[in-house]
């Protein structure tokens, strides 16, 4: 990097655009972080603070963040994963805004100004996000994340409550209002792996917030092999710890969910000896008005077995000691 861009103030700025706090978690993020940063500065809105919080780095992405100088706030800390780096970024931030950013993606020149102007435009809004690019190891490409990698349609404001009881509809390169962040506890959950983006979206729309898309490309986001992302089976244990938690308040409010998603809590709970609150996840698997007669004789069968061995297992226990 010959000559390190320096943040200029737009010639249509006004005093009553709020400050943008960008949060930035780096680990290891040397061959990506330039690029991050250049796309940051680039942007068409002022004013905006960048963190770059580097997570027990190994390699140059400490020396990149801080060859920028000012505009870049650095700040180093022990590795804690994503969710405790944006969790030091939070505390850091002076904006009443918040924006979040992986380290290895980029953001289109407008990207900040026009999800700041959504965000202004309507009270119910608490977050906005677009739809990105795909950079698939080191290839742009044409691929969206919505309707590609992400499945299924973002759900319009009054299905927001039911979807969010299924799946995480939200790209993660999120922008949102701090007031809502500190409403509901001001941190993300460090214990989750993968899913700590989807268990605080959770929490914004059990609050009244309403999530708003821009349906313009206007990121990329970037798949790796060695990314979080990428690990399965893991994020989808870390995707039944957000429902677990979730879920019974979601179903008090009306949102149902996925039966099967029910029932595999309910089994991981009978497994924990949790045999109270196991009932309660196989019950609602099997009375969902969402699953078909199969799923349900399924459910019913399999889950009367394994409460019934469950049982058998404490009465065994009980009489040995």
């Amino acid at each position: 990097m010959t000559e390190v861009p320096r943040l200029a103030q737009s010639p249509n700025q006004s005093p009553h655009q709020p400050l943008v706090s960008i949060i930035v978690p780096a680990f290891n993020a040397q061959e990506y972080l330039a690029e991050t940063i250049d796309s940051i500065i680039a942007q068409t809105y002022r004013p905006l603070e960048i963190i770059v919080v580097d997570d027990g780095s190994t390699d140059a992405t400490v020396k990149i963040a801080r060859a920028y100088g000012d505009p870049v706030v650095v700040i180093e800390q022990e590795n804690r994963g994503p969710a405790g780096a944006r969790n030091t970024g939070f505390a850091a931030a002076r904006g009443a805004i918040i924006a979040l950013l992986d380290a290895d993606d980029q953001w289109m020149p407008s990207r900040l100004e026009r999800c700041v102007e959504v965000l202004q435009s309507d009270p119910q809004i608490g977050f906005v996000t677009t739809d990105a690019f795909l950079i698939e190891e080191n290839q742009r490409t044409n691929k969206r994340y919505y309707g590609g990698y992400q499945r299924y349609p973002f759900p319009d404001r009054a299905n927001q409550l039911q979807e969010i009881a299924k799946r995480n509809f939200v790209f993660v390169s999120a922008v949102f209002d701090r007031r809502l962040l500190d409403l509901v506890g001001g941190r993300l959950n460090e214990q989750l792996w993968g899913t700590e983006d989807y268990d605080l979206w959770t929490r914004f729309v059990l609050a009244g917030a309403a999530a708003e898309l821009i349906p313009e490309p206007l990121a990329w986001y970037r798949i790796r092999s060695d990314s979080v992302s990428r690990a399965r089976e893991r994020q989808w244990k870390a995707h039944l710890t957000v429902l677990e938690q979730h879920l019974p308040t979601l179903w008090l409010l009306g949102a149902h969910g996925r039966p099967q998603d029910a029932y595999d809590i309910g089994i991981s709970l009978l497994r924990s000896g949790e045999r109270r609150m196991a009932t309660w996840f196989l019950f609602h698997a099997v009375t969902d008005p969402g699953a078909n007669i199969f799923q349900r004789a399924r459910f019913l069968l399999r889950g009367a077995a394994a409460l019934l061995a469950g049982q058998n297992r404490d009465s065994k226990a009980e009489a040995a000691a």
